[in-house]
């Protein structure tokens, strides 16, 4: 048995050892691991957070810009206008949208609007609407 202070410990650590002294009690030892670990966790939490609305930023970016650059390549190569242009414009505006909700946090409503403005383009881009 060992003392440090006024407080007596006898606890094998953990390989079975010898017995280890604290001048620490266990419950102030559990309070700071836990202020620590909830500190850490917060700063995580806001790195992933903004790290995901950066990429679904991006990609709602890029979406919106390949369906203006679409446009504009069809248009230039003599493609008839019709119903393609509706697509691939409703396509552009859904994905600028899903960029700004990205930008502002709403990251599961732009992936959502992203996704249905990339698929209508897709639908603009088929062979049907040649």
């Amino acid at each position: 048995m060992t003392t440090h202070g006024d407080e007596a410990t006898n606890r094998p650590d953990e390989m079975g050892g010898q017995a280890r002294s604290s001048g620490v009690g266990a419950d102030e030892l559990r309070a700071q691991f836990q202020a620590q670990d909830r500190q850490g966790f917060a700063e995580d939490s806001r790195r992933e957070a903004r790290r995901a609305r950066g990429v679904y930023a991006v990609l709602a970016g890029l979406v919106a810009v390949i369906c203006l650059v679409l446009t504009a390549v069809r248009l230039v190569g003599g493609d008839v206008v019709g119903a393609w242009v509706a697509l691939y414009a409703v396509g552009a505006a859904l994905s600028g949208w899903g960029f700004v909700l990205a930008r502002v946090g709403r990251t599961r409503w732009a992936m959502a609007v992203t996704c249905i403005g990339g698929a209508l383009a897709g639908i603009g881009d088929s062979a049907a609407f040649r």
